[in-house]
């Protein structure tokens, strides 16, 4: 009987080990066979994901994509943007469209000194210099910005990941879900991402046009900068545009609505682009959304 009952309590621990041990497996081929259907160049970036700019104008933007992403995210509205007579410049974040090895020594750090160091590079040749930030990237844009650490002259953003959506997750909420995993998966694990683009006007991109193996630090990364975040007073010293589309699933717009009624800024304007899913940068009616930037950046002295 006393075996009896060691098997009962040991079985659970048992499957808690040997679960997340083949999950790993698993993961590992999954991305292998992925990686295998991409191309990179020599550096080992994806070769869709990498800087681009745009343009040759008096004043500057910085792009900033989201998670799982890449600069191709603003592959229709930074060439409108540049037509419109801005220079623009669409970087990629340290990590995402690197190899795994890579992207396991990231820190949050590292994206901010990315975002810091291309603005001040900027700001040699350009007077002013806006930052238009999609998801994750908009996340670490409203933090550095409310913390007073953004030398930017504008902040655009773009779908902000302040909070995730609960939407498409199964009896728990997402945070929940973190927590659980944060526990029993092991450190090395790799996360795929399940989920298409949130697209609502265009086709969402195939996985051979997008980042979404990630390891499971990153993931902690994104919940502390959400946390950061949420210690922080809504103030910024940046003028504010937002833009959230009509329906998102990914991240929260109720959060995002009610940062913006409370935030402090020198100017701010919320605008929801309806027909749009989470993947804002590629579903907005590039034509209108360009006109309405140039009206917007011209009021806080950003010309073309």
């Amino acid at each position: 009987m006393k075996g009896k009952s060691l098997f009962r309590i040991l079985r659970p621990l048992a499957l808690l080990t040997i679960l997340p041990l083949c999950s790993c497996a698993i993961m590992n081929a999954r991305y292998d066979k992925w990686n295998k259907s991409v191309t990179r160049t020599p550096e080992g970036i994806l070769t869709f994901s990498q800087a681009q700019t745009y343009g040759e104008g008096k004043n500057a933007l910085v792009l900033i994509h989201g998670f799982g992403d890449g600069p191709h995210v603003w592959k229709t509205l930074a060439p409108a943007l540049a037509e419109k007579g801005y220079y623009v410049s669409a970087i990629r974040l340290p990590g995402w469209g690197e190899p795994l090895d890579v992207k396991r020594q990231i820190e949050i750090e590292d994206w901010e000194n990315c975002i810091r160091n291309e603005i001040g590079h900027l700001r040699k040749d350009h007077p002013h210099v806006a930052v238009m930030a999609h998801s994750m990237g908009a996340c670490i844009s409203t933090v550095m910005a409310q913390a007073g650490t953004l030398n930017a002259d504008a902040l655009v953003l773009y779908a902000p990941m302040l909070e995730v959506s609960s939407e498409r997750s199964p009896l728990f909420k997402t945070r929940t879900w973190y927590k659980i995993g944060s526990k029993i998966l092991p450190r090395n694990m790799i996360i795929e991402s399940v989920f298409p683009d949130h697209a609502r006007v265009n086709a969402p991109r195939p996985k051979t046009e997008r980042d979404p193996f990630t390891p499971k630090q990153i993931y902690d990364h994104l919940y502390t900068e959400m946390d950061r975040f949420e210690a922080q007073p809504a103030q910024s010293p940046l003028p504010v545009r937002l833009v959230l589309p009509g329906k998102d699933r990914v991240v929260s717009n109720e959060r995002s609505q009610r940062w913006f009624n409370d935030l402090e800024a020198p100017d701010k304007i919320l605008f929801i682009e309806e027909p749009a899913g989470h993947v804002l940068p590629l579903d907005v009616d590039v034509l209108a959304e360009s006109d309405r930037l140039v009206v917007w950046l011209n009021k806080q002295g950003i010309t073309p």
